[in-house]
């Protein structure tokens, strides 16, 4: 078997084109070979469909390579694949055009697509996990699988890219950086594209999805099954899609998390979005990127201003790494990579289910580059960032902070109003000390966290907030939120 299709985009054309592979026996592997030019293809997704529209292979090309394996042995399966018999019948081979190349297109592209019978030799192959099924289900993956049984601080990385979406890093590589940073758990959240295999490894991977679009990306995490419609969204021209798909994400008990807010020109642009299905905001998204400075200062202002509104949002951090570790943004920069910044997740174990239960709690806080150990006791009892503090009385904290090299800048927000604290250090060894101290009343809604800056004003450590009480919230919607801090 062997059949060649040609697809043709403009502004004018269809963003989602589909034509059809008649398969008149049996296969155990087909390969798919994609040729057009490298910046037409990077912003494009590839969809095999059988006859009852399950989809058997997604991935954005470019980055991973376009000679594409579909086949019954995982061993020779491509990234992006899930492994199958291909009987006989029809298939549909479907090209979707992102909406921003396709609006800034100026000239007609052509891309031909090559199928035929057989098996190429594999650079990127799949790996050994199989996740997902041939309907979508991720019966292949345990939410509730211990990878580790103690309750403690467990680290990870809540935003990352391989070579399954737009990231230059394979898999197998991906988790071997997030291994050497000390990581415990990593979050696969590719570009509108829920992987259905991964590589061995002894970190814990969370199945996510970056649901990305011209209003806005959102990482959703604990899927059960791929998303319908996501060929909509990358097409990425109607809202409606968007607000659809998240929509379906929150009724399914997905956490939902609002990326890089202020990031221009992926901000988020949805303004009536409300706020009861936020459940995280990434206030640390990749600090590295040369317009994340103002950004996530304005997205950590924006968390403060929430929690100052009554609403128990937690403040997550991302990578948001695409790059190979010597590919830096300037020379100034530094590498873009996993685990920049770390989350940290106060856990009762390692399994996907314990980590989103605790983000719920907002047990949480974030870091960069420096390491930092507290204790903070409400009458002698020890609390966790993001609980209820429901007794008033004396709230005592302590804090070590390590690998320090150079002054920072730690304070306190009390109800909105910032104080700076005094910190002890000894940079022979690296290390700086603070304590706090302060009569804690419960007569009406009160919030409390702690953080610390650098010299520039950049923040490397958030906790999230203590608190007390309930209050009437005074807005209910992103866009109300954002006109708080403007």
């Amino acid at each position: 078997m062997k059949k060649e299709l040609k697809y043709t985009f403009s502004r004018e054309a269809a963003a989602i084109q589909k034509q059809q592979l008649l398969l008149n026996d049996d296969e155990d592997a087909i390969t798919i070979s994609v040729e057009g030019k490298p910046s037409i293809l990077a912003s494009v997704d590839l969809f095999v469909k059988d006859s009852a529209d399950n989809v058997l292979f997604h991935r954005q090309l470019g980055t991973g390579g376009n000679v594409i394996t579909i086949a019954n042995d995982i061993r020779r399966a491509s990234n992006g694949a899930i492994p199958c018999m291909l009987t006989k019948g029809v298939y549909t081979i479907e090209l979707v055009l992102w909406h921003d190349a396709r609006s800034h297109l100026l000239h007609t592209a052509r891309v031909d697509v090559v199928c035929e019978s057989g098996c190429a030799g594999q650079a990127d192959p799949c790996g050994t996990v199989v996740w997902m099924d041939r309907r979508g289900k991720l019966s292949g993956y345990d939410p509730d699988h211990m990878k580790r049984n103690h309750t403690g601080w467990y680290k990870g990385d809540f935003h990352c890219h391989t070579v399954l979406s737009d990231g230059n890093e394979r898999l197998s590589n991906q988790m071997a950086k997030a291994d050497l940073m000390g990581l415990d758990f990593y979050s696969a959240t590719e570009h509108n594209l829920v992987p259905a295999t991964w590589v061995e490894t002894d970190l814990l991977v969370i199945c996510g999805t970056e649901i990305t679009t011209i209003y806005g990306h959102a990482n959703a995490f604990g899927l059960k099954k791929r998303p319908d419609n996501l060929d909509r969204v990358c097409a990425g021209d109607s809202r409606e899609a968007f607000l659809d798909i998240l929509g379906q994400l929150h009724a399914e008990r997905s956490v939902i998390s609002i990326n890089h807010p202020f990031l221009v020109p992926w901000q988020w642009s949805c303004p009536d979005y409300p706020l009861d299905k936020v459940d995280c905001l990434e206030i640390i998204n990749d600090p590295t990127y040369p317009n994340n400075h103002e950004a996530n200062q304005k997205a950590v202002r924006l968390i403060d201003a929430m929690w100052n509104d009554g609403w128990q949002i937690c403040g997550i951090g991302g990578s948001d790494t695409h790059a190979l570790l010597h590919e830096w943004y300037t020379p100034e920069s530094g590498p873009s990579i996993v685990g920049d910044p770390t989350t940290h997740v106060y856990s009762e174990g390692l399994s996907q289910n314990k980590i989103l239960e605790a983000l719920r709690k907002c047990h949480v806080f974030v870091t960069r580059y420096i390491e930092v150990s507290f204790c903070m006791r409400e009458n002698g009892r020890e609390v966790l960032p993001g609980d209820a503090m429901p007794e008033p009385g004396t709230f005592e904290a302590v804090f070590r902070f390590d690998n320090v090299r150079e002054p920072i800048h730690l304070f306190v927000i009390r109800d909105g109003v910032r104080e700076s604290l005094r910190l002890e250090f000894d940079f022979e060894y690296r290390r700086a000390t603070a304590s706090y101290r302060v009569n804690w009343s419960t007569d009406a809604y009160h919030w409390m966290r702690f953080g610390a800056e650098d010299e520039k004003g950049d923040c490397i450590f958030y906790a999230n907030p203590v608190y007390c009480c309930e209050r009437e919230h005074q807005f209910d919607t992103f866009g109300a939120a954002i006109d708080e801090i403007a």
